[in-house]
């Protein structure tokens, strides 16, 4: 019934066959197909609930993802360790490059040409109305 708590395996199975049906099936269910899944299964829980068991198997989706994407970089992990440990200073900073960029601290430099005014409006605020009317007065004591 709604207000008898679920063991954590019987929580884990229904995040396993949402996981199951959003990502590992050939016609992936959508949210609202879960929803009405879950009261014609389960009959037991409110739709809160079934949504929580949906993030959850989102969750542990992203987390498999991670853990296979740091498997694959691990060795390329430790080869930029051996390049760092290289004499050649060109080699030692191609290798800190690459490692700037695998931390997702690459600097990137755009630059922008702005001509014009850049208007910002939040509304129709008073104060900001009173604040525009005494712009031109400020302007003028510059």
């Amino acid at each position: 019934m709604a207000g008898d708590k679920l063991t954590r395996p019987e929580v884990d199975a229904r995040v396993d066959k949402c996981l199951e049906l959003r990502f590992q099936a050939n016609d992936p269910i959508m949210f609202r197909e879960w929803i009405k899944y879950c009261h014609k299964t389960y009959k037991d829980k409110s739709e809160q609930q079934y949504a929580t068991y949906w993030q959850m198997a989102k969750d542990r989706y992203d987390e498999g993802w991670k853990a296979k994407l740091n498997k694959m970089l691990d060795p390329a992990m430790g080869e930029l360790f051996t390049l760092l440990a290289s004499d050649d200073e060109k080699i030692k900073q191609r290798a800190i490059d690459q490692i700037i960029k695998y931390t997702g601290n690459d600097i990137q430099r755009i630059e922008a040409k702005i001509e014009g005014n850049i208007v910002l409006n939040w509304g129709n605020d008073p104060g900001l109305q009173k604040l525009e009317s005494n712009d031109d007065d400020w302007q003028q004591k510059m």
